[in-house]
């Protein structure tokens, strides 16, 4: 009992010193975010934009998404909406919209199917390979996001500094049903969310990002996605390695309806690190060290606790450590909602639905998470949006299977 008393008090150590310094951390980003609200909106000369967006299927709540996209409160942005086939669904939603509204310079751009990377990867590959020369910023966003209004005029705002390599939104996400998967996912991705801020955490999300033209070229894109599964991570690697800040700003923040099952869930969790470990795996060693080291915390400070207590150990030793540790973290948690709530354009009771299960399921939270990051140790296939791909490399992948591929082997066997 001495040794594990010893490791579990040293693990304990370190997670109750983790767990300070996040709060330190979350702390810091709460001054920034009151930084970011306080700052105003002067009026600034609106370069022009070409915001791109990668469509496959209709998403959840897709037509309140094209809605924000044609409504922006920008003067002179254009909207590219790239699919791989004429077929596909979004196409025909994009096409009423654009009738909808006339206004707004639109295009959509099919950019036929990939063969060795990504779909998303390669749509944007086909879109942004011919930039019109009157472009000067480049904006993306994903299809299953809904952006506030005033969205792409503070991301291109801050794109101005000559230091900024990119800046950066994140997703929020809102369960379109208060199911546990929903919850559960809602809560790992939102706590994700709250590491953005200053400089050291932030991650170029794929769904709300904003490059000058000028630095995507210098950056050697579209070319530097071939053969990439992933587009976002490489951004964020490329933009660091120009000695370039990956800027996060709150006001991009977006809101995204989540509505997954169980086995939806953990693929979808599973792809995510899995995409980490294939393009960041720093990142990756970090999130698995994170995601056990909470584990011990509140799984391992239970079971020692109940253990100890039938076999007459010193239970009150993990106990007392669980429960700082629990209510350290819920103190962090409580602030980190507090801090983005401003950010966000969603009903305060679905706010509060997933703020509180954040707070009282934080124990089951992390467990899942850890379970996400451990089932993306191995393998080197994944699904996303129905197509199979096996990942060799960062810039090594290849389709083994798409929908239409089924529909091909049917029609031949009949």
């Amino acid at each position: 009992m001495d040794g594990l008393l010893i490791a579990y008090c040293s693990l304990a150590s370190v997670g109750l010193l983790v767990c300070l310094l996040t709060l330190i951390q979350t702390w810091e980003h709460r001054r920034y975010h009151g930084k970011r609200l306080a700052a105003t909106d002067e009026p600034f000369a609106h370069p022009p934009v070409m915001l791109l967006v990668p469509c496959k299927g209709v998403d959840l709540d897709f037509e309140s998404n094209l809605q924000s996209l044609f409504t922006q409160e920008y003067a002179n942005y254009q909207l590219c909406f790239i699919a791989e086939s004429i077929h596909d669904p979004a196409v025909a939603v994009i096409e009423q919209f654009q009738k909808q509204f006339p206004a707004v310079p639109c295009r959509i751009e099919i950019a036929g199917l990939a063969n060795d990377c990504g779909q998303k990867v390669h749509n944007l590959i086909v879109a942004t390979t011919n930039i019109p020369d009157d472009v000067e910023v480049l904006a993306f966003a994903d299809s299953d996001a809904c952006p506030g209004p005033l969205w792409l005029a503070r991301m291109v705002r801050r794109t101005a500094n000559s230091r900024t390599g990119v800046v950066t939104g994140y997703r929020w996400f809102v369960p379109v049903r208060p199911t546990l998967s929903n919850l559960i996912v809602a809560a790992m991705n939102n706590q994700l969310a709250g590491n953005l801020g200053l400089r050291l955490f932030n991650l170029v999300w794929g769904g709300s990002w904003a490059m000058r033209k000028e630095v995507f070229e210098r950056l050697n894109f579209p070319q530097a996605w071939q053969g990439c599964l992933n587009d976002d991570l490489l951004v964020t690697q490329s933009v660091r390695k120009a000695g370039l800040k990956v800027v996060y700003e709150p006001h991009c923040l977006v809101a995204s309806p989540v509505d997954f099952d169980f086995p939806a869930m953990l693929e979808f969790a599973r792809r995510q690190y899995f995409q980490v470990r294939i393009y960041t795996p720093r990142w990756w060693w970090l999130g698995l060290a994170a995601a056990a080291l909470v584990n011990v915390m509140y799984l391992g400070s239970a079971i020692l606790t109940v253990v100890w207590a039938l076999t007459g150990g010193p239970f009150w030793v993990p106990l007392a450590c669980g429960a700082i540790y629990y209510a350290c973290s819920t103190m962090r948690t409580a602030l980190r909602q507090r801090t983005m709530r401003p950010f966000l354009q969603i009903e305060t009771a679905t706010f509060r639905e997933v703020t509180r299960f954040e707070r009282f399921a934080a124990p089951m939270t992390a467990f899942f998470q850890l379970v996400a990051v451990v089932s993306s140790a191995g393998g080197r296939r994944i699904v996303w949006r129905g197509i199979r791909y096996y990942v060799a490399g960062p810039h090594e992948t290849r389709i083994e299977f798409r929908p239409e591929q089924q529909i091909d082997d049917r029609a031949n066997a009949a």
